[in-house]
C-alpha cells in the first residue's frame, strides 16, 4: 500500500467513527485561534479557507469570529456533523472532498487554517497547492495538539510502548519516544527556515509514519512562527481510552489486536490510580505565503 492509499484507507475509518471523534476530540483554544486571526491580518469578512475541517471545532470559533470559511473534509459523516454543527449559514460553504482533489478554480483566500488534519494531506500536493490559493502574504495557520514527555508522564508512555511491541510489533518500526516540551520547542525553532521541517518535526513522537517534509516550502514560505499552550490533561482510564479510539494508531490494528491491547492499556493506566495525566502542547504554526 502507498502512503497516499493509507492515508485514503485512514480517512475513511476516521469518518466511520465521525460521532466518537466528536464526543472524545477537544476544540482548540480561543487564544491561539485569536493569535493566528492576528497575525494573518484578518477582519469580519475576510474569506478563509480550512483543510480537513471534520466535524466542525475549529470551523466554528472562525465563523463566530466572523469569517466566510470554505472548509473542505472528505468525509461525508463528519460533514454531517459539521453542518450540525455550525448550520448551513452563508458564512461557510462545506466542500467533500479531499484537499489534494478538490476543485476551488482560481479563488484566493486570506489566510488557509487546518487542525489536526494537515498531516494527513499528501506533502507533495499540500504545501504547493496552499500557496496556489493564498493571497499574496496571506497566511497558513496550522493547529494541532501533540503530547509531551516529562519526568511523570515517561512510565505510562514507555509502558505503552511496550504493550504496542507485544500485541503490534509491526507498528514498533522507527517507534520514537515523546519530546520533552523545550526539546520540542527548540527543535522547531531550529528549523524555522522551512515550515514543512517544523510541521514534520513537531510529529516526530510516537508511530513511524511519512515524512511531511518538502524541500520547496522553504521558497514557498516565510515568516514562520510557532506559539504553544501547555496544558495537562486529566482524565480517567475511560475517558483515556475513548480519545485512544479515535487515534489513527487504533484503526490501524485488527480487530484481535484492538481488544487485547485495549484491555492490557486499562490495566497499565489503573496502577496510576483513578486519574491519568497527560502532558500535552497545543501549538500554532504560522506561515506567511513568500513573495509579496
Amino acid at each position: 500500500m502507498t502512503d497516499d492509499e493509507a492515508r485514503r484507507a485512514l480517512g475513511q475509518t476516521f469518518d466511520e467513527a465521525a460521532e466518537e471523534y466528536d464526543a472524545a476530540r477537544p476544540a482548540y483554544p480561543p487564544a491561539l485561534v485569536d493569535r493566528a486571526i492576528e497575525r494573518a491580518g484578518l477582519a469580519a469578512g475576510s474569506p478563509v479557507l480550512e483543510i480537513g475541517c471534520g466535524t466542525g471545532k475549529l470551523t466554528e470559533m472562525l465563523v463566530q469570529r466572523g469569517l466566510r470559511v470554505d472548509a473542505v473534509d472528505p468525509g461525508p459523516n463528519m460533514l454531517a456533523v459539521a453542518r450540525r454543527r455550525v448550520g448551513e449559514a452563508a458564512a461557510v460553504t462545506f466542500h467533500l472532498a479531499r484537499f489534494e482533489d478538490v476543485d476551488l478554480g482560481d479563488r484566493r483566500f486570506e489566510a488557509v487554517f487546518s487542525a489536526a488534519a494537515f498531516h494527513w494531506v499528501d506533502p507533495a500536493i499540500s504545501w504547493r497547492k496552499v500557496t496556489d490559493h493564498l493571497e499574496p502574504a496571506g497566511m497558513l495557520a496550522l493547529l494541532g495538539y501533540v503530547d509531551v514527555r516529562d519526568q511523570s508522564s515517561a512510565p505510562i508512555q514507555d509502558g505503552f510502548a511496550n504493550l504496542l511491541a507485544t500485541h503490534a510489533p509491526e507498528l514498533m518500526a522507527g517507534w520514537t519516544p515523546f519530546h520533552g516540551l523545550d526539546e520540542l520547542l527548540d527543535g522547531a525553532q531550529e528549523r524555522r527556515g522551512n515550515v514543512s521541517e517544523v510541521w514534520d518535526w513537531l510529529h516526530d513522537g510516537g508511530l513511524n509514519r511519512p515524512s511531511l517534509v518538502e524541500p520547496a516550502a522553504a521558497s514557498l514560505f516565510e515568516d514562520v512562527e510557532v506559539a504553544q499552550l501547555a496544558n495537562v490533561v486529566e482524565e480517567t482510564v475511560d475517558e483515556w481510552l475513548e480519545v485512544f479510539r479515535t487515534l489513527s494508531l487504533y484503526h490501524r490494528l485488527d480487530p484481535r489486536q484492538r481488544a487485547a491491547l485495549e484491555r492490557d492499556t486499562r490495566r497499565l493506566l489503573e496502577r496510576s490510580g483513578d486519574t491519568v495525566r497527560s502532558p500535552t502542547a497545543v501549538l500554532l504554526v504560522t506561515a506567511r505565503r513568500a513573495g509579496r
